[in-house]
């Protein structure tokens, strides 16, 4: 009669762990120095940083190191904060909404009826769509961006109506950026726009550019001030007597 036949085990059985990881550690199923051989074929062997020996199981995510251990628990500690620091840096996350303070009372209105559509540098008029950088609002509102609508440009404050809330604030135009979304820029093939160097600018930068120059006064110089300055010259001035 055939013996009953079961699938091999991808990952390292636990009979064939080893019992210490002494100098000499040795298996607990087959008394010989391990790794034995049911253990090779589910290690893969390498080298840790203060030199012993270590394995990697191939399929799993245990590991072992051979002697004496070269750290500490607070070694761990220190290096288990530094990863999830370095997680936390490259996946940010804003705070709960309880985080933040109170919000102070802000006045609330309707949507305002302007629609415009910036067509070149400087051209910001009300109804324009952009974005208000964190530090623009209250605290109370959050450290993020908030989509706003510029309904009073000015070169100290400008006033926008935040969408999230209807309520209306007074920013200063270098914390605005505009919407490039509302722009009209259509997409090519790859799905991208090609967006004009003033898009990224400030409604600051864009006031600037829009600002009349004033123009320097230009002196001439007299071409004939040398000549009637001559003092060789003969005086023609008339008197009643030669009249």
């Amino acid at each position: 009669m055939a013996s009953a036949w079961f699938p091999r085990p991808l990952r390292l059985p636990d009979a064939h762990l080893p019992r210490s990881l002494d100098h000499e550690p040795t298996c607990r199923t087959c008394g010989t120095s391990w790794p034995c051989e049911t253990a090779t074929e589910h290690l893969s062997p390498g080298r840790c940083s203060c030199g012993s020996v270590s394995y990697w199981e191939k399929h799993g995510p245990r590991r072992w190191h051979v002697g004496p251990r070269c750290y500490t628990s607070t070694d761990l500690l220190a290096q288990a904060a530094k990863e999830a620091h370095e997680y936390h840096q490259a996946h940010p996350h804003y705070p709960p909404s309880h985080y933040y303070p109170p919000k102070p009372a802000r006045r609330r209105r309707q949507k305002p009826p302007y629609r415009h559509t910036p067509g070149g540098p400087g051209d910001v008029a009300p109804g324009t769509w952009c974005w208000v950088r964190p530090g623009g609002l209250h605290p109370g509102w959050g450290d993020i961006h908030h989509l706003a609508m510029l309904t009073a440009p000015g070169t100290d404050r400008c006033e926008v109506w935040v969408y999230l809330d209807s309520t209306v604030h007074r920013v200063r135009p270098s914390l605005l950026i505009l919407d490039v979304s509302a722009l009209g820029i259509p997409r090519d093939g790859r799905g991208r726009r090609r967006l004009p160097d003033w898009a990224g600018w400030t409604v600051a930068r864009h006031l600037d550019h829009r600002a009349p120059q004033v123009a320097q006064p230009v002196t001439e110089p007299a071409e004939q001030q040398a000549l009637f300055a001559d003092e060789t010259m003969p005086d023609l001035r008339f008197t009643r007597r030669d009249l």
